[in-house]
């Protein structure tokens, strides 16, 4: 039995099961995005789990604080993108609307999503 999540049931389902601090509002606006693309790719429905998300994705304030956390010296995205690292909530707001994303009035600045490795 597989449950459909909106957006909204998706975001809310993380104070429900009191994880709400793991992600910002807008991260997991992206995380539902990413999610929902990648179902679209992997022609798959994915399970929802906030609880299995938390295990996997990790939201950073900024690289060096993904830094602080990895022992890794990276200088920018781009060092990140290039080594593999699986990132996808990058808030350069002119670059990240030219990248084709579609949230509106998006309010984190710097924020970044990486699946744990």
């Amino acid at each position: 039995m597989k449950e459909t999540v909106n957006e909204h049931r998706f975001i809310d389902g993380f104070r429900e099961c009191d994880r709400n601090e793991n992600f910002t509002y807008d991260g997991r606006r992206a995380l539902y995005e990413y999610l929902t693309d990648l179902e679209d790719g992997l022609r798959e429905e994915l399970e929802y789990d906030p609880i299995g998300i938390c295990c996997v994705y990790t939201e950073f304030e900024s690289i060096e604080e993904f830094n602080e956390c990895y022992g890794k010296e990276y200088e920018d995205y781009d060092a990140l993108e290039e080594d593999g690292i699986c990132f996808f909530l990058r808030v350069d707001i002119e670059d990240y609307f030219a990248e084709g994303h579609s949230f509106t009035n998006p309010k984190v600045t710097e924020h970044i999503i990486v699946e744990d490795f």
